[in-house]
């Protein structure tokens, strides 16, 4: 029965939830598929407004709310994270 019990904790213990962190997501390509043909190629601008340069919290913080007229984006925590330091990277 112990053997049983500690082969069942290791094997859990080895699953993904112990894989390390996630790889690097790709802040340019989620802003290029969810926020680009409002914001422009360059998030200088268009239908949407300028948002190059813009603080990350900000951009968290319009992402997570969406305001009208910007329709609900569904990104993780973690793609949110990544667009807004891609975004906020990005010379005004």
């Amino acid at each position: 029965m112990k053997r049983l019990l500690a082969a069942v904790v290791v094997v859990g213990l080895s699953g993904p939830a112990w894989a390390g962190p996630p790889a690097t997501l790709n802040g340019p390509a989620i802003y290029k598929k969810a926020c680009a043909s409002c914001h422009g190629a360059d998030a200088k601008g268009g239908t949407g407004p300028a948002i190059a340069g813009k603080p990350t919290s900000a951009i968290v913080a319009v992402v997570t709310s969406h305001p009208p007229p910007m329709n609900k984006i569904e990104l993780t925590n973690d793609e949110t994270a990544a667009v807004s330091r891609y975004v906020s990277s990005l010379k005004k």
